[in-house]
C-alpha cells in the first residue's frame, strides 16, 4: 500500500530571509550577552554625553532613535512567536489527530471566540472533577 507522505515531510528546512534574521535576532536579544550589550552601550553613549557637554543632538539621539529600535524588535519578536505558536499548534493537532479517543473537533478549537473557548474550558473542568475525586479515592491504600 502506498501512503501519501505526511504533509510535514515536505517542509523546506530552509525558512526566508527575514524568518531566519527575525529568529536569530530574537536569539540574540534573548541571550545573556544583550544585557552586557546593552550597559556598554549605554555606557558609551553617556560618555559621548558627558565629553560632548551634553549638547541637544546628543540627546535627541535616544528620544529619536530607541523607540524605533523598540518598534523594531517588537515586530521581529511576535514574528518568531506566531511562527512558535502555529508550529506548536500544529504540533497539537497531530497528535489530537492521532488518539483515538480525543475528539478531532478539538483541532478546530483555536478558530473559536472567547465565549467558545470558556465554553469548552468549562467542560473540561466538569469533567476533569469527578476524574480527580475518583482517583484521588483509588490512591489512598488505607482507605
Amino acid at each position: 500500500m502506498d501512503e501519501e507522505p505526511h504533509a510535514a515531510e515536505r517542509i523546506s528546512r530552509q525558512p526566508p530571509p527575514f524568518a531566519r534574521g527575525a529568529r536569530h535576532l530574537t536569539m540574540l536579544t534573548g541571550s545573556p550577552w544583550s544585557i552586557v550589550a546593552i550597559v556598554v552601550a549605554l555606557g558609551a553613549w553617556l560618555a559621548a554625553g558627558w565629553a560632548l557637554r551634553f549638547p541637544r543632538s546628543w540627546e535627541l539621539g535616544a528620544t529619536a532613535g530607541l523607540p524605533v529600535l523598540t518598534l523594531v524588535l517588537v515586530v521581529v519578536v511576535q514574528h518568531t512567536q506566531n511562527h512558535d505558536d502555529r508550529a506548536i499548534q500544529l504540533k497539537l493537532d497531530e497528535l489530537i489527530r492521532a488518539l483515538e479517543r480525543a475528539s478531532n473537533s478539538m483541532i478546530r478549537v483555536d478558530e473559536g471566540s472567547w465565549e467558545d473557548l470558556e465554553q469548552v474550558r468549562q467542560h473540561f473542568q466538569e469533567h476533569v472533577a469527578p476524574a480527580r475525586e475518583g482517583r484521588s479515592e483509588g490512591a489512598n491504600p488505607a482507605g
